[in-house]
């Protein structure tokens, strides 16, 4: 078996640099593609199919196009892509972006094929400018169906009975049972919300209950119960590509948090180094906040406090950035009780995907908290119930957590075929 071992490994080995160094084929007259999706909600499998025409390579530097394509959710609770055609090789220099809308609770074929639209028209200028495009051009077709009575394509917002306010009733429930244990949970959320270039008008509601069922080995049962509820109203006036007012209002209860019922209203300013349009690719904010936040406990707190009236202020710097490089998102913010100094909270978290080479990626998350801001904390030890079950906030002074992962992938740039056949059978 060792011998064996060291043979494969010596094959293994032996053919590396050749399959490191494969070229792409310029004799391909498809153009070659680097699928990017660092949002999610790309079909990757479906896009292949869909443009055979194209070659989906699977490094960036491989490609004709590195083709970026983001995020970000509408008023409508829909879904704004930008997709950004970033010319390499022989169309270096040479960048198009387009922008697809998909309106919410669609069907996943229906949001798909709207992006496989915009790929092909973004792509068919490409396959023209190839070394052997008229091959391909005489196989496309660009064709547009319009509407029944219409002569021309209307660029006027449409009549809309709802005045741009989109409502969500969500209703959930979901339960296991063992010999020896049970769980159930049954949650709810109502929200209405107005989103245009001017305001932001948010209001939602939730709650949920949680029991938890246990048989001891002596026969007896213990449950446990939690309940939380919340509602929130937010308020943003944009005032410029950079700069945006807001108010939030909060209230609600937390019996993990000892918190019978509490409540939150602040006023917050933000402002974006980049004009907000840029906001799928890159962002840049900082936030400043003030306000005041009441708290009526269920037990005495540590502090020797049954409830609480106290002021708030809040600053946060965030960022994110999604380029031909990779992504990264990361986030600081500083939270101040202006009654007493030392009742505070420092926490940063961020996360990045890197492209350091062909074919070779670091992914990197971290999350850190200074923990001195838990006014809520409950009076007395927690049992080892309360412990093991997570019923009660426990006291800490800090939070940490992170990963940091390497992926490597080497091969042929140009084994993208499709073939699902026995998925569905599991590891």
């Amino acid at each position: 078996m060792a011998r064996l071992a060291i043979a494969v490994g010596a094959c293994f080995l032996a053919m590396l640099p050749v399959t490191l160094a494969a070229q792409p084929d310029d004799d391909d007259p498809r153009v070659k593609v680097f699928l990017d999706c660092p949002t999610g909600g790309c079909d990757r499998n479906f896009l292949i199919t869909e443009h055979p025409y194209a070659v989906f390579t699977q490094d960036r530097l491989d490609a004709d196009v590195h083709l970026l394509i983001t995020r970000i959710g509408t008023g409508s609770g829909g879904g704004e892509y930008t997709l950004q055609f970033i010319g390499q090789r022989a169309f270096a220099g040479r960048t198009d972006t387009l922008v697809a809308t998909t309106p919410p609770n669609i069907a996943e074929d229906t949001r798909r094929r709207t992006l496989s639209r915009m790929i092909h028209v973004g792509l068919a200028t490409r396959v023209a400018r190839g070394s052997r495009g008229a091959q391909l051009l005489e196989r496309l077709l660009v064709q547009y169906d319009p509407l029944v009575g219409d002569q021309a394509v209307s660029t006027q917002q449409p009549k809309d009975p709802w005045n741009l306010w989109v409502y969500r009733v969500r209703l959930n429930g979901n339960a296991e049972s063992e010999s020896r244990s049970g769980e159930y949970r049954l949650s709810g959320s109502l929200g209405a919300n107005r989103v245009t270039e001017e305001w932001r008008l948010e209001f939602n509601a939730d709650n949920e209950y949680r029991a938890r069922r246990f048989e001891l080995s002596d026969g007896a049962e213990r449950t446990f119960i939690l309940r939380s509820a919340q509602a929130t109203a937010r308020i943003v006036r944009s005032l410029s590509d950079h700069w945006s007012v807001g108010t939030r209002l909060r209230t609600g209860l937390n019996e993990f948090r000892n918190e019978d019922a509490y409540a939150n209203a602040e006023l917050s300013a933000e402002y974006n180094v980049f004009p907000w349009r840029e906001a799928t690719s890159r962002q840049l904010v900082g936030i400043v906040s003030l306000g005041g936040q009441f708290f009526d406990y269920r037990e005495i707190t540590i502090y020797e406090q049954t409830s609480e009236t106290r002021p708030v202020a809040r600053v946060v710097v965030a960022g994110e950035s999604r380029q031909t490089w990779g992504q990264i998102d990361a986030a600081l913010r500083y939270t101040q009780y202006l009654h007493d100094a030392e009742r505070y909270n420092v926490s940063f978290n961020g996360r990045t995907t890197l492209r350091i080479s062909r074919g070779l990626s670091l992914e990197l998350s971290a999350e850190a908290a200074k923990v001195q801001d838990q006014l809520y904390l409950a009076r007395g030890d927690a049992s080892d119930d309360e412990v093991l079950t997570r019923q009660r906030a426990l006291a800490t002074a800090y939070r940490l957590r992170g990963s940091v992962g390497l992926s490597f992938t080497f091969g042929s740039i140009y084994n993208t075929f499709v073939n699902p056949r026995l998925n569905e059978l599991g590891g």
